[in-house]
């Protein structure tokens, strides 16, 4: 078994795709602005600890791609 998340072929380069539900959703909607915030930044810490430098350092160019 291997450390590291591979993405889907259709995916390749593209960075992570995942799905969600409507009632995930809705649930998301009900949430304060500090749940929120605080979710995203508990998310970028868990994602820091687990990405390659390889990972990270894609992740970076498609956020700058993106950010154009």
């Amino acid at each position: 078994m291997t450390d590291t998340i591979k993405p889907k072929l259709e995916n390749a380069d593209k960075g992570y795709n995942y799905t969600v539900t409507a009632e995930q959703i809705e649930a998301y909607q009900k949430w304060s602005i500090k749940e929120r915030l605080q979710w995203i930044w508990d998310t970028n810490v868990l994602l820091s600890k687990i990405q390659t430098p390889e990972e990270r350092e894609r992740a970076r160019i498609i956020k700058h791609k993106c950010a154009r």
